[in-house]
């Protein structure tokens, strides 16, 4: 089946649908289904029976701030499944698909992959699953290994760090270990002056030639330098795919001499871009930057198609007419500098002290009265970046941005879609999708938009 039967068969308001669901446990799958199925001797999985055990479909709630909600998964129990209530569940997939009861069982589509969040409740004719999105295992604590002298974790550098602390790994042959992860170079401070050294890159190790006098510091340089790049080494860490990556190629820079989870990271790194991120039904990372114009419109979404007066205004945002947009972190700024460094580069001395670099604007918007002035810290590392970016900012909000709910029928748009909409109230108007909810079978869908 193509993508365009696919979507056909979708805004056919009379087609039967039914959902598939596949509840992994530590001893195998059960097939379970909101109607009778069996896959045909012709599907990757032969003969596969689906009992019609599933209440009803799964709802599936996918917000931008990242946070993907599901319904719970109700099985009709009249006592065959009191076996299950024994099984190790928590934990395990949980996997959707959607169609029709008369199709192959390879055309129908995976529309949402979460964890078990085990038995919520078992009383007579019923057992009750809860079901959690799968960004829950970005929580778990990023193992860096640990420095001598339980003096904390390694430290994870992740692209072009500024004036990194060095922690101290070998006394006797003044070693330290600034990063977890094999860097391209180091540049080594001494009170801000460089110094000479040997460097073991491939362990992220540098050996000092002489004793500091004053606080050691380093530069880094590691691979993974892009918005994008990081995106992709967090998916890494945690065995997760990347569905979309789309933030502007700034050099961007992050630094953690503590514990560190890969949600953090992807938020340390988002919020300061005008991006958000989060994670699709299917279990796959999105990162793209905030702006109805980033993509195509994917539906075009008339009156014809909206519940009637099921459309409204639910918050409207204010412009900005200031903005200090932070880059360039000093992660260990200095009150004592190097002489050398004082006398001959004042502009580096500077830095050397200060937390952030700023590059700020402002636009004249008399019409707002209340427009906003705002502070964002980025991870950017260079100055012309960090120009840029403030610009794309200021111009993106220097209007009013509304966010209008509105339920629709059968729409096929996920979470950061650019949807196209034509009604008296929004006339001919391209919006991003902050938000879907959707009950697979129930032929509607509430949307959240960003206009």
């Amino acid at each position: 089946m193509t993508e365009q039967e696919y979507d056909a068969w979708l805004a056919d308001l009379t087609a039967r649908r039914i959902v598939l669901a596949e509840l992994h446990y530590d001893g195998g799958v059960e097939y379970v289904a909101t109607h009778p199925f069996i896959s045909l001797p012709g599907d990757s999985d032969p003969n596969r029976l689906y009992d019609d055990l599933l209440k009803s479909a799964v709802d599936i709630s996918t917000r931008i701030d990242g946070m993907t909600q599901f319904g719970e998964v109700a099985l009709l129990n009249d006592g065959g499944l009191n076996p299950w209530l024994d099984r190790a569940w928590e934990g395990h997939p949980i996997e959707l698909y959607f169609g029709a009861p008369d199709w192959s069982r390879d055309d129908f589509r995976l529309i949402a992959k979460g964890r078990n969040g085990g038995i919520t409740e078992s009383r007579r004719g019923s057992l009750t699953f809860a079901m959690h999105d799968e960004s829950r295992i970005l929580d778990e604590r990023i193992d860096t290994g640990q420095l001598p002298d339980d003096a904390g974790p390694v430290p994870l550098a992740l692209g072009s760090v500024y004036n990194a602390p060095m922690p101290r790994v070998e006394t006797a042959t003044l070693t330290y270990q600034p990063s977890y992860l094999a860097v391209d170079s180091f540049a080594p401070k001494d009170n801000g002056n460089p110094v000479t050294f040997t460097g073991d890159e491939a362990n992220g190790k540098l050996t000092m030639d002489a004793t500091v006098v004053g606080t050691p510091t380093v530069d880094i340089e590691e691979q993974h330098n892009t918005p994008n790049d990081i995106v992709a080494w967090v998916a890494a860490q945690y065995g997760l795919t990347v569905s979309a990556a789309q933030l502007y190629p700034y050099t961007v820079g992050l630094y953690y001499d503590g514990e560190v989870t890969g949600a953090q990271i992807l938020d340390d790194l988002c919020d300061g871009l005008g991006a958000y991120w989060y994670l699709d039904p299917t279990g796959g990372i999105v990162a793209r930057r905030y702006t109805v114009n980033l993509l195509a419109p994917v539906a075009t979404i008339v009156g014809d198609d909206i519940v009637r007066d099921q459309i409204s205004l639910s918050e409207t945002q204010r412009p900005w007419k200031s903005l200090t947009l932070r880059w360039g972190r000093n992660y260990s700024p200095l009150s004592a500098i190097a002489g050398d460094v004082e006398a001959n580069q004042p502009t580096e001395a500077a830095r050397l002290r200060r937390d952030w670099s700023d590059s700020s604007s402002t636009q004249s918007l008399p019409e707002y009265p209340y427009a906003e002035t705002l502070t964002i810290d980025t991870a950017i590392a260079d100055a012309a970046d960090a120009n840029q970016q403030r610009g794309h900012l200021m111009a993106f909000r220097d209007q009013r941005r509304d966010v209008w709910s509105i339920e629709a029928f059968s729409l096929r748009v996920s979470v950061g879609d650019t949807v196209n909409i034509r009604h008296p109230l929004l006339d001919d108007v391209d919006a991003l999708v902050l938000a879907v909810s959707q009950s697979p079978t129930r032929g509607t869908s509430t949307l959240e938009v960003w206009v």
